[in-house]
């Protein structure tokens, strides 16, 4: 009996150690920023990727006022594609309120999640010249889309007033 007691308390400790472990790492976690459905040619702040660049990116970042962009590598096109891609990730200050605009010809913005496809099959038409983003008013938001391209690896981009230029990564995978 007293080895049946033993073992029940163990067990209680057991689990009430995991569980405490767990609560605590929940309460740690970063929430997740909310989405939500955003108008054609604008991303808001409920529909922010997440906060901030992932780690390791800074030697790539560009900056144009509030917005800070990094380009990621050209993706291969799969048959019948009509433009390239290369991921843009696009960070905005706390509050921003910035128009990122492609001029280079041969290229155009995709940041519209509908227009996403699952072939990475595109055309220029696909996208736009620009796109419009809406900050959060107390943190920083990253959005994800791509630039889709005829032929350019480097498009020049304007936002908030400002003229930078990104370039697709080829640097090692």
């Amino acid at each position: 009996m007293r080895l049946l007691t033993a073992g029940a308390t163990l067990l209680a400790t057991l689990l009430a150690t995991l569980l405490a472990t767990l609560l605590a790492a929940c309460a740690t976690a970063p929430t997740p920023v909310a989405r939500a459905d955003d108008p054609p040619g604008q991303r808001r702040c409920g529909s922010a990727d997440q906060r901030d660049f992932d780690d390791g990116l800074d030697s790539r970042v560009v900056t144009a006022g509030q917005t800070r962009l990094v380009a990621s590598r050209l993706a291969r096109p799969p048959a019948g594609a009509r433009a390239r891609t290369f991921k843009l990730t696009v960070r905005l200050e706390p509050g921003a309120d910035v128009t990122l605009a492609t001029r280079t010809p041969g290229t155009a913005l995709l940041f519209d999640r509908s227009r996403y496809r699952a072939d990475n099959a595109y055309s220029l038409a696909d996208g736009s010249a620009s796109y419009r983003f809406t900050g959060c008013a107390g943190h920083s938001a990253v959005r994800v889309g791509a630039v889709l391209t005829t032929g350019p690896t480097s498009v020049t981009l304007q936002s908030g007033g400002h003229t930078v230029r990104v370039t697709a990564y080829t640097g090692q995978a």
